[in-house]
């Protein structure tokens, strides 16, 4: 066996080992599908989907999963989940018949109208994305479908994320996913509660990388106010940048300290801190120190002004 096939076959070993949806390995495959294969360690073939995001050919590939399977709509350019039952519409994946307005809220219920006679039941996980922007989605859980005139309810909504200000045709797709996901998004919701105080629910697009840049512009503007009365903001080229503020506190250092910290590495203006100034926060705190004695780390929103 050559290494590129045994690094395929242990591929296949853990592809049938996850602890996802599990159905029967019996399907009969179109061209245009995407096998996934069986293999004699199990009787059951595992088929996760992870995001939450329509499943497109052109992404993809057609694929099948053996009594449910994603199968082409078209010239194979989207898939849709179907099963086999006799008679009935297995279809997971649809699109609103009209376009609609929607402002989704966290936890609040949204309805829509989508094909009648599909398999949605209460509980269901779903994902609704903008059709031709699937960037802008948002998710919840089925509270109601009718199968008669085809309007699903949706409550518990989630993950909203991108602009929702368009009137548009939305996507409306099952979602499947492995439980450790709805873990990880706990633990990483617990993590900024912890490290930033911030509530993911209420602020899903908070970054903490461009809130720590404002919190530096702020000490900087600060500085420069109490000792020059200089608002460095209203400098041309100004900008928030780890790149710009770095540049104003190397100044400071070169002005009061006559030490230039790029050649200077083991400087530091307070002797007894044994601190490396290698980082812009570092810097920041350690000239508060020097000025104000002041610790920023205890008291971030100190200002001398």
């Amino acid at each position: 066996m050559s290494a590129g096939d045994y690094t395929s076959h242990r591929r296949l070993i853990h592809t049938n080992k996850l602890p996802c949806n599990t159905v029967p390995g019996c399907h009969y495959v179109n061209s245009c599908e995407l096998t996934v294969p069986s293999n004699s360690l199990q009787n059951h073939v595992n088929y996760c989907v992870t995001n939450g995001k329509l499943i497109t050919a052109a992404q993809y590939g057609c694929c099948n999963i053996c009594g449910t399977s994603l199968t082409s709509t078209g010239a194979c350019n989207t898939c849709s989940i179907t099963t086999t039952t006799t008679g009935v519409n297995q279809k997971y994946i649809t699109k609103t018949i009209k376009a609609y307005k929607v402002l989704p809220v966290k936890n609040a219920t949204v309805g829509f109208l989508v094909e009648p006679s599909l398999p949605f039941t209460i509980g269901q996980s779903i994902s609704c994305s903008i059709m031709d922007a699937d960037n802008n989605y948002f998710n919840g859980t089925v509270l109601d479908y009718d199968k008669d005139i085809g309007f699903i309810s949706l409550g518990n909504i989630d993950n909203i994320t991108g602009s929702f200000s368009e009137t548009v045709v939305y996507n409306i797709n099952l979602i499947l996913f492995d439980p450790e996901v709805s873990k990880l998004k706990h633990r990483m919701e617990m993590l900024f509660k912890h490290l930033f105080q911030v509530d993911l629910a209420t602020t899903p697009d908070y970054n903490p990388v461009a809130a720590q840049l404002i919190q530096f512009d702020r000490h900087m503007y600060n500085i420069f106010m109490y000792l020059f009365n200089y608002n460095i903001r209203i400098e041309d080229g100004y900008a928030v940048t780890e790149a710009h503020i770095s540049k104003l506190t190397d100044d400071l250092y070169l002005y009061f300290f006559d030490v230039s910290l790029d050649r200077s590495l083991d400087f530091n203006p307070n002797p007894h801190h044994n601190v490396d100034l290698s980082n812009l926060k570092n810097k920041i705190n350690q000239l508060y120190i020097y000025l104000f004695s002041v610790n920023l780390e205890q008291m971030p929103y100190f200002n001398p002004n």
